[in-house]
Formats: C-alpha cells, structure tokens, sequence
C-alpha cells in the first residue's frame, strides 16, 4: 500500500483500525502514522467544542438588507 492509498481511506481508518494491509503500512510509515495520529487528536479535540447559536433574526435582517443596498440580491415578489 502507498500513502497515497492510504490517504483515500482516511475518513475510514480514523474511525476504526482499518485492514491489516492499512494497518501494516502505518507500522512501517511513520509520516502516515503520525498523520493518522494527529487527525484522530484533532477530531477528538472537536467533540469537545460548543455547539455555536444561531445568530439573532436582527443578524439575518441586517445581512439581508446589506445585500439589498449592494444590489446583490434579487427583488423578492409580492402577492
């Protein structure tokens, strides 16, 4: 196996183990092996982030309007 290989299937391999053929060529690839390592401490950092708020209706308005002046939106019918 390639790193490149390696590398299609790391979404995979991040959750689980992976196959043997995988798991052999983490044991003898130490840039693979410490990139699994790091992407599986990134993911475990992120489960510990706060869910963010969805920002105030004010917010959307204000964007909205922004986009309205801009002309970058289009004009909403009335019925």
């Amino acid at each position: 196996m390639t790193c490149a290989e390696l590398q299609k299937v790391l979404p995979y391999i991040i959750d689980g183990n992976g196959t043997e053929e995988e798991q052999a060529h983490l044991a003898t690839c130490q840039v693979c092996s410490d990139l699994v390592a790091d992407l599986r401490y990134i993911a475990e950092c992120a489960k510990l982030l706060v869910p963010m708020e969805d920002p105030s209706p004010r917010v959307w308005d204000g964007i909205e309007k922004s986009l309205d002046r801009e002309g970058l939106t289009k004009a909403r019918r009335t019925f």
